[in-house]
């Protein structure tokens, strides 16, 4: 009896192995979930770093000289087009002004005397009038008319000069500096105020000329300088640079307004699109310590599934894709989870299948 107890013991003891070496070998089947790879077109992000700008911005300055006697405005104010903002002393030029109106309507008058002379003149018959005498007053009219029309050239330029001591707003805008105060004696082309209009900001980037004819189709996003939110921006102008910086301007505005001042830094990351080819998700890969880069692939062999490396080398990537430029093709079936603690040739069980 103790033989055949101790048989079914070694028996026993046998089948307890067989099911546990069964057991660890479905353990070790791994179960993943793998993607197909395709061809996508391949979108690159290019970094910018620029700046806000104020394209209106205008130095004023008087074209007249003369000496400051009314200032309106600070610094900081914003005033509106047509706006007065400072005003010379006027006091010799409204003397000119009225000595060109009293010469003007001196001319006036002469002129409408000598028209009186040859309208009557005209009147009287060729044979009481001497042909002689009716050319020297038509030229006399003549002349008359020459002086009137010059004397309402100095009237008008005496006008001019009159309105040229005053300085007025020339769009909306805010008053940024202020060089001049009452009192002061300024001369033509001194810079007196300046004018910025902030409603119409623009953000500057320094862009790589490799980009220039990759833009179409492009998609900009920026976002101003101590801000985590990107907001889409529209192109508005791409403009050379020294050719020796290799870079062109890229001129942009957001699509929805921004609270920003000229000067701010602003960033910028712009989508490009470029040639089709495989992308993988970055789950997928894997980063060895010696800096190569590599993904599992699940190959089908009958109706199991295996595990193999493959090398890869990756390029850009975007939105978490990753553009890989050698190693895999269009319809290879990459482990995108589960990819932890996979060796060569092991079986795994697909979740996705």
């Amino acid at each position: 009896m103790l033989p055949l107890l101790s048989s079914l013991a070694r028996l026993g003891a046998g089948a307890v192995l067989t099911l546990s070496l069964a057991a660890m070998a479905v353990a070790q089947e791994n179960r993943v979930e793998t993607q197909v790879v395709a061809d996508s077109p391949r979108i690159e992000v290019l970094p910018l770093i620029g700046s806000v700008s104020a394209p209106r911005t205008s130095l004023l300055s008087s074209a007249e000289a003369g000496q400051v006697s009314e200032l309106t405005v600070e610094m900081g104010d914003t005033v509106t087009q047509g706006q007065p903002l400072l005003s010379l002393d006027t006091r010799d030029i409204s003397l000119e002004s009225q000595r060109a109106r009293a010469d003007l309507a001196q001319a006036e008058a002469e002129r409408d005397e000598a028209q009186r002379l040859v309208s009557e003149a005209n009147q009287l018959s060729a044979q009481n009038f001497a042909a002689s005498e009716r050319r020297q007053r038509e030229s006399a009219l003549a002349a008359a008319q020459a002086t009137l029309e010059a004397r309402r050239a100095d009237y008008s330029l005496a006008q001019l000069q009159l309105e040229r001591h005053q300085i007025r707003a020339p769009f909306d805008g805010m008053v940024t500096h202020r060089e001049s105060n009452i009192g002061e004696w300024v001369n033509p082309g001194d810079t007196l105020l300046t004018l910025v209009d902030l409603a119409s900001l623009r953000l500057d980037f320094s862009v790589p000329l490799s980009a220039y004819q990759r833009f179409e189709g492009s998609q900009l996003e920026v976002r101003l300088e101590g801000s985590d939110q990107w907001h889409p921006a529209r192109t508005l102008a791409r403009i050379p640079l020294d050719a020796s910086s290799r870079q062109f301007l890229l001129r942009a505005a957001p699509e929805t307004p921004l609270e920003m001042l000229p000067g701010m830094a602003v960033e910028g990351r712009l989508q490009l699109s470029g040639e089709s080819g495989p992308s993988v998700p970055r789950d997928a890969l894997i980063r060895r310590p010696d800096g190569s880069v590599s993904v599992w692939l699940a190959r089908q062999s009958d109706d199991t599934w295996q595990a193999f490396e493959q090398r890869v080398e990756i390029s850009s990537s975007y939105q978490g894709e990753v553009a890989v430029n050698e190693g895999l093709s269009a319809g290879d079936r990459v482990i995108v989870v589960g990819n932890e603690r996979l060796e060569e040739g092991q079986n795994v069980s697909l979740s996705d299948d």
